[in-house]
């Protein structure tokens, strides 16, 4: 009868183990499918006025400095990155796919 009492004991163990594991891997699966990489934001600079549309990713490069100055309709604007790589020296150009313009963030007035 103790054995009996035993066997189910560790049978109903097994059971709450694997119902925890099947439970922490379908949190676990879920949460890499709704989990979003924001990237980088950051500011660049209107350094081409070919382009005039500020939420056109064309014409924009990067500089760690302010470079704006006074009168101009876009100086500068902030674009979330995505996935693509921070910009490492002045003057790197805004790539032009998988980039978000950030609306409400664009300065008026001109790069230098």
């Amino acid at each position: 009868m103790v054995f009996i009492k035993l066997k189910q004991n560790n049978m109903n163990n097994i059971k709450k183990t694997g119902l925890g594991l099947l439970v922490a891997t379908l949190a676990l699966g879920f949460s890499a499918f709704t989990t979003v990489r924001r990237g980088s934001i950051l500011t660049y600079y209107k350094t081409s006025t070919t382009y005039p549309n500020a939420n056109d990713p064309r014409g924009y490069a990067y500089y760690e400095e302010d470079r704006c100055m006074d009168e101009g309709s876009v100086c500068s604007a902030e674009w979330q990155l995505g996935m693509n790589p921070p910009p490492t020296i002045d003057g790197t150009a805004l790539p032009t796919s998988g980039v978000t313009f950030q609306p409400g963030t664009v300065i008026t007035g001109h790069f230098e």
